[in-house]
C-alpha cells in the first residue's frame, strides 16, 4: 500500500469565544466557515487556520467563535501550483470533526443546550481555502 502525499501533524484550538447572554435554546444561529492556508513551499508545510462561529439570527451577534489550526506535512515538499486540488478540500474535512466535537462538549459544560454541528459536506470552501493560501518560498 502506498503511504499518503500528506497528513495531519497535530492541530490545536487557539481562540474559543463563547456568549450565551439572553440566547434561547430554539434560537436559530447562522453558521459560518472561514478558511486560511500558509504553506512553507522548502519544508513541506501547509498550515490550515479554520475559523468557525455561529451568529444568533435575530441580531447577528456572535454566540461562539473558534479557531482551529492544523499543520500538515506533505511526503515530499511540492511546489504550490503541484498540490492537487483535492488537499484542499480534505484538510477541512480532516479538522471539522475535531471542531464540531469541540463545539459541542464546550457547550455541554457551560450547562446550556448544547450546540450540535451536523456531518456537513464543506467542499464548496476548498477554493476559498486555496485563494487565502499565502505561499512562502
Amino acid at each position: 500500500m502506498e503511504k499518503a502525499s500528506f497528513a495531519l501533524k497535530h492541530y490545536f484550538f487557539e481562540r474559543a469565544e463563547l456568549n450565551l447572554e439572553n440566547v434561547q435554546d430554539s434560537e436559530s444561529l447562522s453558521l459560518n466557515f472561514t478558511p486560511n492556508g500558509e504553506y512553507l513551499q522548502k519544508d513541506g508545510l501547509f498550515f490550515l487556520s479554520f475559523v468557525f462561529s455561529a451568529k444568533r439570527e435575530t441580531d447577528k451577534k456572535p454566540v461562539i467563535t473558534v479557531l482551529c489550526k492544523g499543520v500538515f506535512q506533505f511526503k515530499s515538499p511540492l511546489m504550490f501550483e503541484e498540490i492537487p486540488e483535492h488537499f484542499f478540500s480534505n484538510t477541512i474535512a480532516i479538522l471539522f470533526p475535531y471542531i464540531r466535537a469541540f463545539v459541542s462538549t464546550l457547550t455541554v459544560q457551560a450547562n446550556v443546550a448544547p450546540i450540535m454541528l451536523p456531518t456537513m459536506n464543506l467542499t464548496s470552501l476548498s477554493p476559498l481555502l486555496k485563494t487565502r493560501t499565502i505561499v512562502k518560498k
